[in-house]
Order: structure tokens, then sequence, then C-alpha cells
């Protein structure tokens, strides 16, 4: 009988109260490997029971990190948790590593499940209501909107980042242009993990790193008297891309509508009723969010979409601020130049991604004419063609080697697209948003798709 398991040890503060030590143990082919995880906050924790159960959830949700590199079939871990937590967790896991089990070709009952229990426990009463908000800020056009939109709104407002490394992107930048303060977390991944995961039988492959962020924005709510955790997760994060043993697999589930109503609620029935996480861009397709975003110029030199940049080997970083690698890049690219001048485009991007040939391969999967799409924060098929078919109409790009490729390949169509721009411009109905802003948030949007 397999012996292995993973085990939740506990997590610690150092004495200054930034720093959490998350603590596991891995038990496999009789070896047990005892693994730490550490986070720097940019500011001392609260010594409350709502600031405890928020590194609790964070201890929970960071070891997948580790549990994924033999999938141990047991999970085992010290804290009471009733039956309606334990499927929370559960959902997180098989949902959150979709992608994982279909790139690994692994069936779902390789997961361990988490079952309810009785443990350790963090009660008492909850601090009082916070004001303003903390919102995740990652260099991208999303969380520019927004920062916007909020600040529109007259929300007392400060950005976030989690580096892995020293590395932020272009956070700091957008920060700074968008006159807001920034704090940076610093996450240190245990050191023996990247020498496990080339191990015989070990196993690699896409977490959901959106919940930790979540939960990482909460503690820092918490910590600094906040009341909301915003990101910038738009509808078709939602969409799933392929299938993988009859379940549905999306690279962007922890980024999806129904995600991000899980974790609005298991934070407030089991962390703190006074902090609200939700996404300000949920009701815009990626072509709304890029619409607004061309309002925007004085971004246009400073932010990026490629996630490349985050890579923490400084030699296999891009050496500016996009890279011909990067699916985003190019979906990214495609997605803004309908609504910007030559001029802008070549002010942002600086290379011409559609006079590329080494993009032809990408350029069809994006497009959907061959292959898959990239499991990648990209544009959907459907957000895609339309926006190399608002090309074509224009007569712009014509002589480019995509272009070409796209009316050969038949992506560029004789139609008129007025339907489907007004489909893809149209406020979408799935939203999370807190009643007292609701109304305020709906209009902003909705003046930003008609004007």
């Amino acid at each position: 009988m397999d012996q292995s398991q993973f085990t939740y040890t506990r997590f610690r503060l150092s004495d200054d109260r930034q720093t959490v030590f998350f603590e596991y143990a891995l038990q496999h082919a009789d070896q047990t490997y005892q693994l730490t995880e550490q986070i720097k906050f940019p500011l001392p924790l609260q010594d409350t029971p709502e600031q405890q159960r928020s590194l609790r959830a964070l201890h929970l949700a960071l070891g997948v990190s580790y549990y994924k590199i033999f999938l141990p079939p047991r999970i085992v871990q010290p804290y009471a948790m009733d039956q309606a937590e334990a499927d929370f967790w559960n959902d997180i896991w098989r949902n959150g590593l979709g992608e994982f089990l279909y790139v690994n070709k692994l069936p779902l009952e390789r997961l361990a499940s988490f079952s309810a229990q009785d443990g350790l426990r963090f009660e008492g009463q909850m601090s009082a209501a916070g004001t303003g908000a903390v919102l995740g800020i990652g260099g991208g056009k999303d969380s520019i909107v927004a920062g916007e939109l909020l600040k529109s709104l007259d929300i007392p407002l400060t950005g976030f980042v989690m580096a892995t490394g020293e590395q932020l992107g272009q956070a700091g930048a957008v920060a700074q242009t968008m006159q807001i303060g920034l704090q940076a977390l610093q996450r240190q991944l245990d050191k023996q993990l990247l020498d496990l995961q080339e191990q015989p039988g070990a196993y690699k492959g896409h977490i959901p790193i959106s919940l930790i962020f979540g939960l990482v924005g909460t503690a820092l709510a918490i910590a600094s008297g906040s009341a909301y955790v915003v990101v910038a997760n738009e509808a078709s994060a939602s969409i799933p891309r392929t299938m993988w043993d009859d379940r549905a697999v999306n690279h962007q589930w922890s980024k999806s509508f129904g995600f991000e109503q899980k974790l609005q609620s298991f934070i407030h029935e089991s962390i703190t009723g006074h902090v609200t996480y939700f996404s300000a861009v949920r009701q815009l397709s990626s072509i709304g969010v890029a619409k607004l975003f061309a309002t925007l110029p004085q971004y246009f030199e400073v932010f990026t979409s490629d996630n490349f940049v985050f890579r923490i080997d400084p030699a296999r970083r891009p050496a500016g601020r996009w890279s011909l690698e990067s699916p985003k890049s190019l979906s990214s690219y495609l997605l803004l130049a309908p609504w910007l001048s030559d001029e802008e485009v070549q002010r942002i991007f600086t290379i011409d991604f559609l006079d590329q040939p080494a993009l032809e391969q990408l350029f069809l999967e994006l497009t959907g004419v061959e292959g898959e799409p990239p499991l990648d924060c990209v544009g959907t098929v459907e957000e895609l063609v339309f926006s190399v078919n608002l090309l074509a109409a224009s007569g712009r790009y014509r002589d480019t080697a995509l272009m070409k490729l796209a009316v050969e390949r038949g992506v560029v169509q004789d139609k008129d697209w007025q339907h489907e721009l007004q489909t893809l411009l149209a406020l979408q109905p799935d939203q999370a948003v807190p009643s007292e802003l609701h109304d305020a948030v709906t209009a902003y949007l909705q003046h930003g798709v008609t004007a």
C-alpha cells in the first residue's frame, strides 16, 4: 500500500510580523522532504483571528505547488474544516489543476481529497470594517483599466504585486503612472522545488496562481485595513479552451467568474466579512478592455502583457517589454491594433508582430484555423478573428506576412461585422461587484464601450 502523503505542518511569523513561513512535509518513496515557502509582506501583519484565518487559507493554497510534484494519495492538514470548506478546496484542486492533469495526461482520480475534520481553529470577533481598495497590478492593460475605473469613483487605492524573486515586471512603472502607491510582496519558493521536479516520476504544470494572488491580497487588505481586493479579470477568462477526462480545461480557471464567486464567498464565510474580492472589469470582453485601454495613452510606454518578463531567471527574460515567443504578446497586438493609430501601435510594441513569418503557426492557432489555441491568457478565437477582420476592413497591414496569411487561410471574411462588434462591446451579465459599487462601476464601463 502506498504510504506517500502530503502534510501541511504549520505557518509561523517572523518577530517583526512581516515574513510568514509556510511549512510542509512531502513523503514519497520512503523519503520525507521538509519544505518551507516564505512570503514577506510590505507591512506588519495584525495579531487578530481574521489575519490568522487569512494565513491559514494561504497555507492551504500555497501547498499546491509542492503537492503536485508527486501527487501523493493522502493529504494531512491540522485545521478544523467542515464539509462545505472541504468541498471548496476539492473543487479548487479539481478545476485549478485541470490543465495540469491535461498536460500530464492524468485522471482526476489521481488527486487526493480534503475531508471534514476537527482541528486547529482561529476563532474570534471580526475587526472593524476597512476602507479603500488594494488593486492587483501585473503591469498589463486589464489592471490599468480597473485602476482608472476605481480612481474615477474616488476610492482610496493602493496597488500590490507578488514577486517571485526581485522581478516586478512593469508593475512599478504602471503604479507610478497611475499615481498610487505599490505594495510589493516577495514570495520565495522552497529551494528544493526545482530539484524535486527533476526526479523520476515527478510532475510539472500549471497551478491556480490567481487563487494565491487573491488570498495574498486578502491578507494584505486585512493588514492595511482595506475593504476590497480588486483584480482585473474580464469575461472571456471564463471560457474553457479544451477538454480532458470529460471535464472542461481552462488555463484561466482561477480568473473565471465561477472561481471569483467561490473565492468571494469563501473569504466572507471563512476569513472575514469585511473584505470583498472581485474583478472590476468582469463585464467586459477582451475587446471592451482593449477599447478602454486605447483611451489611456499615458500608459502606452510603460505597460506590458508579456508574462515572460516575470521569469525568475534574468537570462530568460525578454530584452524589452515584448517578445516574439509569448502568445500573449501577439494576442495583445491583435486586440489593441484596431483601436490605435499606426503610430500608437509602434509606440507601444516597437515590433511589427504582423510582419513576423516566424509567428505564422501561432497566428493560425490563436485564430482557430489550425491546432489548438495555446493554454495561456490570450483572447478567444472569436475576439482575435474579429480583431483581424477590423484591421483588414481598414486596409491596414495588408502587405504584412500574417495579414496575407489571414486572407489565404480564410480568417479574413467578406461580411458585415457590426453584429459581432455590438456583441463584443456589450456588457456581460456575469459580475460580482459589491452592491454599493455596482451602479457606478457599470456606468463607467458602459460609457467606455459606447464612447
